[in-house]
């Protein structure tokens, strides 16, 4: 699939500190290659895989060696200790890939596993990780579920992106930078 709907989107997406009842990872990814047009393609977490276990597999598909990607991921949820590995993995075997990592939330932040994979992700030289700002959020909303439909910000965005980030920071020791 390549777009998502307006409620989907709000709901999965929206920044709560205490995310009730989102369950499911949501991926929206942009993969250019050799700086040329972009492929939209968004996930979800399915049987038997996670949101970003399905992507990299497809990715792998795609991949060609002679050819140099960049990959975007806007994701509902932080990546978890199952997924991380595999993606540090997946960037081990393609060394023409670099990874933008955009989350709207940090996913069981307080568990050592979890805060782990988030610094070996955000030490990688080729992943980039941050948390959404309201700039990502409407440049997401804008590709993946349509610029006529009109992102409307909820609540606290611009608090929770900022308590999230300030967690994020601390958990990786580091300002959040962007692989490309």
């Amino acid at each position: 699939m390549n777009a998502i709907s307006k409620d989907v989107f709000t709901f999965q997406f929206e920044n709560l500190q205490l995310a009730t009842g989102r369950n499911d990872t949501w991926l929206c990814q942009i993969r250019s290659v050799n700086g040329g047009e972009a492929a939209l393609q968004v996930f979800k977490n399915e049987e038997p895989g996670h949101a970003e276990e399905i992507c990299l597999r497809g990715n792998e598909a795609a991949i060609k060696k002679a050819d140099q990607y960049e990959i975007t991921w806007y994701l509902s949820w932080s990546p978890c200790e199952r997924c991380v590995p595999q993606i540090i993995k997946f960037l081990g075997k393609h060394t023409n890939v670099k990874l933008n990592i955009f989350v709207s939330r940090l996913f069981h932040h307080q568990s050592s596993p979890h805060r782990e994979g988030l610094r070996a992700l955000s030490q990688h030289e080729r992943i980039g990780l941050k948390v959404m700002t309201l700039t990502d959020f409407q440049d997401c909303f804008d590709r993946f579920v349509g610029e006529g439909n009109g992102f409307q910000s909820w609540g606290d965005l611009a608090g929770n992106s900022a308590r999230y980030a300030a967690i994020l920071k601390e958990i990786t020791g580091a300002d959040p930078r962007l692989a490309f």
